[in-house]
């Protein structure tokens, strides 16, 4: 009985839609197709072929081709809304704090790989170090440069030797060193995320190597372009730079 009730809703979209194309393609013959299709849903043993057939014969006679794309689901109304993740308190106010901090910087827009979006994941994470904020994500003045630029991670100030933990489970994808970043390490993570951890005094993972949340990965440091020991940390999505104390504001 079951199957038999989801075949008869299956039809009857495949029905209405074929009426609605017709009524697009040809809105002339369009009741009577629909009164044929009318007629044929109340009646139990109704011929589905036929039906299609009569709009098909209709559309032939069109002098120009049209695309009509419906999705019977929707027209029937039998596709409910997704739920959408509402955003913690502790969020939404991180994100007032930091609009209300860019507000300065707004003539100079968001740059093309950031969004100031924040899409959580659904995997758990963890704080990677228990420190101070010492440098927002966002526009600011270099401490170095003395500039206005924009600024990819959260810094974190710590003590040298301090352990930092990954953020998330995932794959240690590149341990390296260069004269900005200094000894650093990127993860990925489940769903297009990633983390980057930067001015390491020393790394304790190799590429290729599995890693957990709250797992000791490195020591806080001053290695590259840095005025002080502290933790460079980034958080993307899909390649698109996101707010780190978005994430940590829910830890």
């Amino acid at each position: 009985m079951k199957r038999a009730k989801r075949a008869t809703i299956y039809v009857a979209a495949g029905l209405f839609v074929a009426a609605a194309a017709a009524k697009l393609l040809f809105p002339a013959r369009t009741s009577e197709t629909i009164r044929t299709i009318e007629k044929k849903l109340h009646r139990a043993d109704y011929q589905t072929e036929e039906t299609v057939t009569s709009v098909t014969e209709a559309a032939d006679n069109t002098a120009m081709p049209v695309t009509v794309t419906i999705n019977a689901a929707e027209f029937l109304g039998l596709v409910e809304p997704a739920d959408t993740e509402e955003l913690s308190p502790a969020v939404e106010e991180a994100m007032a704090a930091f609009m209300e901090e860019q507000q300065p910087f707004v003539d100079l827009g968001v740059p093309a790989n950031v969004s100031y979006d924040a899409p959580m994941p659904q995997f758990s994470f963890v704080r990677p170090l228990s420190a101070r904020v010492s440098s927002d994500f966002g526009y600011r003045l270099h401490p170095i440069d003395n500039e206005t630029k924009f600024h990819y991670g959260t810094d974190l100030a710590a003590n040298s030797g301090d352990d930092i933990v990954c953020f998330a489970a995932g794959t240690v994808t590149e341990v390296g060193e260069n004269g900005t970043n200094g000894k650093f390490l990127r993860v990925e993570h489940e769903d297009g995320y990633a983390t980057m951890y930067a001015h390491c005094g020393q790394i304790y993972v190799e590429e290729g190597q599995k890693v957990f949340a709250g797992e000791k990965i490195a020591l806080v440091g001053a290695t590259g372009r840095v005025t002080g020991p502290h933790l460079h940390f980034e958080l993307t999505h899909d390649g698109v730079y996101l707010n780190p104390a978005f994430y940590l504001a829910t830890l």
